[in-house]
């Protein structure tokens, strides 16, 4: 049996399994309303590193760099988007269950370092004009959270997908083009995605096509007038109690993704 240890050092929360450790997420909430006047503190806990963001972090060395900012996955994983999804969380999401209309928060990162204990945080707030129950919250790499340019693909293999026209910049060394975003083909049941890590301006390569259900290889490629969709990559996604926000309120939200060593 694995032993469960949990810490929590200087906002710093890892959960130990037996000998491994992994990368987790904690998120805290303030909750203000219109006036400004904090109303409540919520602890949401910890939530679920996703499979595309573990990917895009391991493609880390062969991203772009772009001279106005570096595009590696935590230097670029700042914006936060809530949503009313009640479904829990899995490693396999790759965006929020259903999304509200309030504008994506861009995010402040910084640096938590103690002794034997780092993390990166990102702090951001997310002001509401209306009435909703906030259920889900996720981290992403870009504050649109969908896009269809290029749709339909006309054309796709194993580790690559054409889309209609030439809507895009090719990326390279030193551009960044549609790295960093996820296409998704909406017509196979079930869907598939894959995780863009170059591109010309009209074909992009990713490392395989997986089931958007399961994460499992997905056995298909796109085809020709198959629809797309490009998303973001999401690297942490939460699903907690309803948080009941009334138009002027917000929400600030703090995020710390710890990142364990001696594993």
């Amino acid at each position: 049996m694995k032993n469960y240890k949990y810490y929590s050092e200087l906002g710093l929360h890892v959960i130990e399994h037996g000998h491994d450790l992994v990368p987790k997420g904690h998120l805290l909430a303030h909750h203000f309303d219109g006036d400004k006047k904090l109303k409540n503190v919520i602890d949401i806990g910890y939530g679920t590193v996703t499979n595309v963001g573990v990917m895009a972090m391991a493609n880390d060395s062969a991203w772009a760099a772009p001279s106005g900012a570096a595009i590696n996955t935590l230097a670029i994983q700042k914006f936060m988007a809530t949503g009313t999804g009640v479904t829990g969380a899995a490693a396999t999401d790759i965006s929020l269950q259903t999304a509200d209309a309030m504008t994506p928060a861009t995010g402040v990162i910084s640096l938590v370092s103690a002794a034997n204990s780092q993390a990166s945080k990102v702090v951001g707030t997310i002001n509401y004009t209306g009435t909703e129950a906030v259920t889900e919250w996720g981290l992403f790499d870009s504050a649109t959270l969908t896009a269809t340019t290029g749709t339909p693909f006309t054309a796709g293999s194993a580790t690559s997908g054409t889309v209609t026209g030439t809507p895009y910049t090719a990326s390279s060394s030193t551009v960044q083009g549609q790295q960093q975003f996820i296409f998704v083909d909406t017509t196979k049941s079930p869907n598939i995605y894959g995780l863009c890590i170059s591109n010309t301006s009209s074909v992009i390569t990713v490392p395989a096509w997986y089931k958007v259900t399961d994460g499992t290889a997905a056995g298909t490629t796109p085809a020709n007038a198959d629809a797309l969709t490009i998303r973001p990559v999401m690297l942490d996604h939460q699903v907690f109690s309803a948080i009941n926000v009334i138009n002027g309120d917000s929400i600030q939200f703090s995020f710390t993704l710890s990142l364990p060593s001696g594993s």
